[in-house]
């Protein structure tokens, strides 16, 4: 199910790609991959790309930690909280690596949403 952006969002997705894309070294191709729900793209530098993005959305922290509350207001326009809820402490591992912490939480968020 793809979420409903704006456009000023949109805008801010493309740019926090591309300044990722510099940051990790991750083509254009994986991370097109990844925005579709391809997650075979899944090596560090994708699992790094993840990570760079999951910070400048806000959804971890310079730490690795994962920041449920704003996970959860991103996707409350588009999600019932309670599937929110539920998805969040089935996704919301810390890993020991931010990078496997934030491409987990991506991958499973992805499944969870996909058998919805």
């Amino acid at each position: 199910m793809a979420m409903a952006f704006t456009l000023r969002q949109q805008k801010m997705v493309s740019i926090f790609a591309l300044e990722c894309m510099a940051e990790t070294g991750i083509g254009a191709v994986e991370v097109s991959k990844l925005r579709d729900g391809d997650l075979t793209a899944n090596d560090r530098t994708a699992k790094c790309f993840m990570k760079c993005f999951f910070e400048k959305e806000s959804f971890i922290d310079a730490k690795g930690g994962l920041l449920l509350e704003n996970i959860a207001a991103a996707l409350e326009k588009d999600y019932e909280r309670a599937k929110i809820d539920e998805m969040l402490v089935k996704c919301g591992v810390q890993k020991d690596d931010p990078c496997e912490t934030a491409f987990h939480a991506y991958e499973c968020y992805h499944d969870y949403y996909q058998n919805q």
